[in-house]
């Protein structure tokens, strides 16, 4: 991915050259990088640096210098064409505009275009706005930037109420918002336009377009498998293999199956001890099909060099405590890999969260019940809400039941579970893979084949009765990895189509679907209500053990972070309750903390504004 500045100012002003070099000053301290390559002219500015484990980025140019298009993430053109370059893309551009442009491309991307024939700038997302650009008003015009915290040192910086408590109490940051109130995030399959009028965008795809209830099972497991084999092959050659996540479930393994057909040299990789379910699983896996397999555990304990890294990489917008577990792994992959694969956005091909809709699946007439999702799935888990003052304090269960309705907005009269479909993707996979996502092409290309558009398609276009209970995923490795539908899952059971025949198999269901019955009830329960925390009550230190988590040790030792938390910023921002944050920060992420997440991400949010206090 790397990381990019534009800026682009209004007419005639002055200090075009000084508001884009105080942009560039910032994202290069606060990521601690160099940039590769810019360009500059009077109205448009762009420059790029290379991700950590890339030796260059360079700014595409047409012959005249009069076109500048920087790339990244990584895209194909749509259907897949392998081979195609920057230079191809100023060529398509000169030839059918930015929106055509956009709607000839696929993958996990972003573009910036600066047209010096017509005073235009462009910025292209990625249709599901996976790879995370942000942009501002500021000094006469506007700077996108691939970092909403460089923006945020730009010029004076609120944070945004709404987004601290969504990232408090989810972990996840919802629709345009960034951390920060003036800084928004552009929005999925969107053209961004900045001329001398302002600034405009337009949407180039909306999920409304996703041919709905129009394949039978068996055409859209032949329809995927080609596809995904097709995007595989069209794939950058690497000089060292590709490394493709393994685990105990479906996602992985589909991915697997389209690596063995597409004949790409890749090796497989699993997190985790030995005894873990999808270690013991992925090595069964590898065993059978002779694969050139790697394990890997993250420290136990968290180096502050990781975590001022992993806070860097997220932008403070992601859990660092838990990014810093992704990126342990994820250097010491690369350094013998060259690219990682994984299988983000298998879920739709297995109906998620269609359980909450049977038995009318497929239904134009039962909507989707957008307050019914906020309560079981956006909002579900419990969180300390004493902390919050009044400017930060919202329902969280209302306020993401408003969002499902404007992401479903336009899928008025397609199927319930099209709308389902449609709120996963463009909050869940936008915002939370997304930016696990984003973080991770600063170190490497790490992305999704699944998610683009060409294998998503015939996915989505599946009938519900199809997709339901993972019909489609299970009959895809029948059909096409007969091996790998043999083998359990990390529950015990395989994933082929269950059959009178081979029904004594899927015993396992029993125990599974069993305890998660039980966790339900259970919760209901007197007794085991007591036992558990309630949800919004006072944080009270006293509550907790004393045994401090692993990943905290060395943070307290190495840092100054236990007088952070006595004195925390975040206490003068206005958005909180002094004593009730003082109280939940003072019980430092101990085991069996209720709040423990929620303690995380209040820590990250302080080493943001520390970070950047020093930067300003």
């Amino acid at each position: 991915m790397g990381h990019a500045l534009l800026f682009a100012s209004d007419a005639s002003h002055a200090d075009h050259a000084a508001v884009f070099q105080k942009g560039a000053r910032a994202l290069a301290a606060f990521k601690a990088i160099r940039f590769s390559d810019t360009a500059a002219a009077a109205g448009a500015s762009l420059a790029v640096a290379p991700s950590e484990r890339a030796g260059d980025k360079r700014i595409g140019r047409s012959a005249d210098d009069r076109i500048w298009i920087a790339s990244l993430g990584t895209w194909l053109p749509l259907p897949a064409v392998k081979g195609r370059d920057l230079s191809w893309l100023i060529e398509q551009y000169l030839t059918h505009g930015a929106h055509e442009l956009a709607r000839h491309l696929q993958g996990f991307f972003s573009l910036l275009i600066v047209d010096r024939r017509t005073g235009k700038t462009h910025v292209i997302t990625d249709r599901c706005g996976s790879l995370h650009m942000y942009w501002r008003r500021l000094g006469g015009g506007h700077a996108v930037c691939s970092s909403s915290a460089a923006l945020a040192l730009c010029d004076d910086s609120v944070l945004d109420p709404v987004a601290v408590h969504e990232f408090v109490a989810t972990g996840i940051i919802y629709e345009e918002r960034s951390l920060w109130r003036d800084i928004r995030k552009i929005p999925p399959a969107t053209v961004l336009t900045i001329d001398n009028a302002g600034a405009s965008h337009c949407s180039y795809w909306n999920f409304g377009e996703v041919a709905a209830e129009s394949l039978d099972l068996e055409d859209a497991v032949e329809q995927t498998h080609h596809a995904l084999v097709e995007v595989l092959k069209a794939l950058p050659d690497t000089p060292r293999p590709m490394v493709s996540d393994l685990t105990g479930g479906y996602d992985s393994r589909m991915l697997l199956t389209g690596m063995l057909a597409a004949n790409r040299p890749f090796h497989t990789t699993v997190s985790g001890g030995g005894e873990h379910p999808d270690v013991r699983v992925a090595a069964r896996i590898a065993g059978q099909l002779k694969l050139d397999h790697h394990c890997i555990n993250a420290a136990p304990e968290l180096a502050v060099e990781v975590f001022d890294a992993a806070l860097r990489m997220t932008d403070g917008e992601y859990d660092a405590f838990d990014y810093a577990r992704i990126l342990q792994v994820h250097r010491q992959l690369s350094a013998t890999h060259d690219m990682s694969l994984n299988g983000s956005f298998g879920e739709l091909a297995r109906g998620y969260w269609w359980e909450l809709l049977w038995p009318k699946l497929a239904s134009k007439e039962q909507a989707l019940d957008a307050a019914m999702l906020a309560r079981k799935r956006f909002a579900a888990v419990g969180y300390e809400k004493s902390i919050f003052a009044p400017a930060a304090t919202l329902d969280l269960a209302e306020h993401m039941a408003g969002a499902v309705r404007r992401a479903t907005a336009p899928l008025k009269g397609l199927p319930n579970t099209s709308q389902m479909d449609c709120a996963y993707f463009s909050l869940r996979m936008q915002r939370w893979q997304g930016r696990i996502a984003s973080s991770t092409n600063q170190l490497w290309p790490a992305f999704s084949p699944i998610g683009f558009s060409q294998v998503l398609a015939p996915i989505l276009a599946a009938k519900a009765r199809g997709r339901f209970r993972s019909l489609l995923v299970r009959r895809y490795f029948q059909r096409h990895a007969p091996i790998l539908a043999d083998i359990p899952l990390e529950h015990g059971y395989p994933p082929m189509p269950a059959t009178p025949f081979n029904i004594w198999r899927f015993s396992p269901l029993l125990s599974h679907y069993g305890g998660k019955v039980w966790s339900k009830v259970a919760v209901k329960l007197p007794m085991v209500s007591k036992m558990a925390t309630g949800h919004g009550q006072s944080a009270a230190p006293a509550d907790w053990s004393a045994v401090p988590r692993p990943e905290t040790i060395a943070l307290f030792r190495d840092t100054a972070l236990a007088d952070w938390l006595r004195s925390p910023l975040l206490a003068d921002t206005g958005l909180f309750r002094p004593d009730e944050l003082r109280a939940l920060l003072a019980a430092h992420g101990v085991v069996g903390a209720s709040r423990a997440e929620q303690w995380r991400r209040l820590v990250t949010l302080e080493s943001l504004l520390r970070r950047m206090a020093t930067l300003r």
